[in-house]
């Protein structure tokens, strides 16, 4: 498999001038950084990976019938804080 690879936590993004303008108005207007913003939308997106936007509701309720929706809200609520406290430190 090879030599393992190390990640630091850091990823470049490039943007349209007027993305990052509204990133960043909303980062302000939230108390948090861009970063932080990023970091959270990465965080529901791998909580939402198994969902096509393009299906209909039967079929995502179908395709996800096994999920608890407790349980995903548990886990979106923790890794959301989490980026929070990360932010704040």
């Amino acid at each position: 498999m090879g030599a393992r690879r190390t990640f630091k936590g850091q990823v470049h993004v490039r943007l349209s001038p007027e993305a990052h303008e509204d990133v960043a108005k909303e980062a302000f207007e939230k108390g948090t950084s861009i970063s932080g913003i990023v970091a959270q939308s990465l965080m529901i997106r791998r909580a939402l990976r198994n969902i096509d936007p393009w299906k209909t509701v039967a079929e995502i309720r179908e395709a996800n019938k096994s999920v608890d929706p407790e349980g995903l809200e548990a886990d979106i609520t923790k890794a959301l804080k989490a980026v929070r406290k990360k932010a704040r430190a």
